[in-house]
């Protein structure tokens, strides 16, 4: 009977050692994929940070570069506004019947923005010159801007 206890207490113990040790082994599994994920989370991280830093460059050159780009409309735009005024007192030095007969051959919107650039008493002296269905039409222009200008 002894034997048979020993037998028993020896296959008993066996036993529990085996849950035991399948116990640690899945402490050990679990411990192991949660350091593993938790790697891969700071991986991801880094990588996330790493991502950030790039957009963040790249969004500062992109403004810089809008900047830019805005500084050069700017110039040309003053440019441009140069060249009207050179071009308008030209007309205004032209008798009005010869700058009506060069107005009539540009382009409407072209036309109006050099009628607007001219002194109002010569640009109407040169408008009474026109064909009146052109003048018609760059006067509707020139109320137009006139109109946005004003809001």
């Amino acid at each position: 009977m002894m034997l048979k206890r020993a037998i028993i207490f020896s296959v008993l113990i066996l036993v529990l050692g085996l849950a035991a040790g399948t116990l640690i082994g899945q402490q050990t599994s679990t411990k192991q994929a949660t350091s593993i994920e938790e790697d891969r989370l700071k991986i991801l991280q880094e990588d996330l940070s790493k991502k950030t830093e790039e957009l963040k460059k790249l969004k500062n050159e992109i403004d810089a570069k809008i900047k830019q780009q805005e500084e050069l409309k700017a110039q040309l735009e003053k440019a441009q506004a140069e060249n009207y005024q050179r071009l308008a007192k030209i007309y205004e030095q032209m008798p009005p019947e010869e700058a009506a007969t060069r107005l009539e051959k540009l382009d409407e919107d072209t036309a109006t923005i050099l009628l607007l650039a001219i002194k109002p008493r010569q640009a109407a002296k040169i408008l009474a010159n026109v064909n009146p269905e052109k003048a018609a039409i760059l006067s509707k222009k020139i109320v137009a801007i006139k109109e946005k200008s004003s809001k």
